[in-house]
């Protein structure tokens, strides 16, 4: 034995992760393995252990004082602007965006017929909407009405076809576990008041009542871009990033990528990706659990200290 992978997970990808660290053992003997659902410490390890070199990745909220023992990777959410602000300083293409106050005026030559307004921290799209810009001082009153205190950015509004279509990538330490497309059934509909805009399916594939259709990615030119976006946050080991296309520029764009450690969406048995394509799918379109061994052995190998 040379070092020592510690990984602290979901309860609900626990097994998972054990499949993965079964694979580690057969391949890199070296290697021990120790995996915790939830809570983890190296304290608890085997003190027989406690000179070999450690490397923790914790998958879940790690604890507020980090272990001072080994190299520590953890999950972390960053909301949307502070994401986009590393993107666009490293020249990753991103919709224009600002933060935003509800009511604060803005010049509408600047941003288009349409704009969205987001949630900086929303997940799913939600308080999420397309707005017709002439209106963008009039939404103060919706979002009262649905009770938010969430803090918000404005975003351009890209057009990515007739009918909305994003890209997810799941990587986990830049290897990519999952590729599909989300595409909205319903043609795209830009809203000409804000009751339309605040009751639009429509617009973003994400959505939970969009019913977007998921199929399976291979495009290369995507998923290179993707591992651009990843390499921002690339201590952050689990990214859902999602990626947009400009229709008539074919420019590719990022939204977010999900850096909080949700994105595991092999045991998401209520998420669109797991009911219309299965499980057993999803994890041999890469061979996730071999990949996901391989690039665990890597970084254990260049990190475990």
């Amino acid at each position: 034995m040379g070092k020592i992978l510690a990984i602290c997970c979901r309860p609900e990808n626990h097994d998972d992760f054990l499949a993965i660290a079964k694979r580690i053992i057969k391949k890199a003997p070296e290697i021990a393995v120790v995996i915790k659902p939830f809570i983890y410490h190296p304290d608890e390890l085997d003190p027989a252990l406690n000179h070999f070199p450690l490397l923790n990745i914790y998958l879940v909220n790690p604890p507020e004082k980090l272990p001072a023992r080994g190299k520590t990777l953890l999950v972390e959410a960053i909301d949307k602007f502070e994401q986009i602000k590393q993107y666009t300083a490293a020249g990753i293409a991103t919709p224009k965006t600002i933060e935003y106050e509800l009511g604060q005026p803005i010049n509408k030559n600047d941003w288009g017929e349409h704009v969205f307004i987001k949630s900086r921290t929303g997940s799913f799209s939600e308080n999420s909407f397309l707005i017709p810009t002439k209106y963008i001082l009039d939404i103060k009153l919706y979002f009262d009405e649905l009770g938010t205190k969430d803090k918000f950015i404005l975003q351009e509004f890209i057009y990515t076809g007739i009918n909305a279509r994003s890209y997810r990538v799941l990587s986990f330490f830049g290897a990519t576990l999952s590729f599909v497309s989300l595409t909205c059934p319903k043609r795209v509909y830009l809203p000409n008041n804000l009751d339309e805009a605040f009751n639009n399916s429509t617009v973003q594939t994400n959505l939970e009542n969009a019913n977007a259709i998921r199929k399976f990615e291979y495009n290369n030119e995507i998923l290179d871009f993707s591992k651009k976006i990843f390499n921002i946050f690339k201590e952050k080991p689990i990214q859902g990033i999602d990626i947009i296309i400009e229709e008539k520029t074919k420019k590719l764009f990022v939204l977010e990528a999900n850096l909080g450690g949700n994105s595991w969406g092999f045991t998401k048995k209520d998420w669109g990706s797991y009911k219309q394509l299965g499980r057993p799918a999803l994890l041999q379109q890469f061979n996730a659990f071999d990949i996901a061994a391989d690039v665990l052995i890597k970084k254990t190998n260049e990190l475990a200290i």
